[in-house]
């Protein structure tokens, strides 16, 4: 899909409540058919920013809904992919996510349904496909039923637990004023990597609400500081999170 882009100025204001945008970032808007038209009339909105010399993001959501996807290029006119890939369902899920080096997939490529199962993958390495793979329920290698730890093992969590993290939020969470003034509500959910030192890292939406809740979360967990690592075998190690973070209008 090719998309003639008309950089719209007086977008700045309608999202002016975006705390983590810079002077790299450019907003542009479409209608129904992702054709370029006023602000009033929008369906979705596009946001283009540089992370690099040779790395730029080019996030797209719907005007006031979830995200629809996000694809990393080397150069502003997105000929050579390189990067990761997220596509998402209408409800904000992920659909598929993977990764391109150099415009060729490289990497694990999953595919997940609605209810986040994953029900295909597949692996490359430098664009040659090495497998391909179908689940269902029985044979997903990532079930659905709860985790068991075995003995020994701790997992991950924010200093102070749940009862810490609701205290974090209450005194740094900011309601954007734009989901405020359009009534907009939901639970983001963000995946992340807790390293052995407890740093949090690669922050990444899970679950889309709208980009003002979505900013607002990946900001919380940039400012929340170190977590408690994993423990395995007696060793610390890294694990996978995901956090919801909830946004409820009183």
């Amino acid at each position: 899909m090719k998309l003639r882009l008309i950089l719209l100025l007086c977008i700045c204001s309608e999202f002016s409540y975006s705390q983590i945008a810079n002077d790299n970032d450019q907003f542009f808007v479409f209608n129904k058919k992702w054709e370029p038209v006023d602000i009033k009339k929008a369906a979705y909105f596009l946001r283009v920013r540089q992370l690099g010399d040779s790395n730029w993001e080019w996030m797209y959501y719907n005007i006031y809904g979830p995200r629809v996807k996000l694809e990393h290029y080397k150069d502003t006119k997105r000929a050579i992919k390189n990067g990761n890939f997220v596509y998402y369902f209408p409800k904000g899920t992920i659909d598929s996510l993977g990764n391109y080096v150099n415009d060729q997939p490289d990497g694990e490529w999953r595919f997940l349904d609605a209810k986040e199962q994953l029900i295909r993958k597949k692996t490359y390495s430098n664009g040659v496909l090495l497998s391909d793979s179908s689940f269902t329920p029985k044979n997903d290698p990532a079930p659905s039923k709860k985790y068991e730890k075995k003995p020994g093992e701790i997992e991950s969590e924010y200093p102070g637990g749940q009862s810490g993290w609701a205290r974090f939020l209450n005194k740094n969470l900011h309601y954007p004023d734009r989901a405020i003034n359009n009534t907009v509500q939901g639970e983001v959910s963000v995946q992340f990597i807790v390293d052995k030192e407890g740093n949090v890292t690669d922050p990444a939406i899970n679950k889309s609400v709208e980009y003002p809740l979505d900013e607002e979360a990946l900001r919380m967990m940039s400012i929340c500081g170190k977590w408690t690592p994993a423990v395995q075998d007696g060793r610390l190690v890294r694990s996978y999170k995901r956090q919801p973070i909830i946004f409820k209008l009183d």
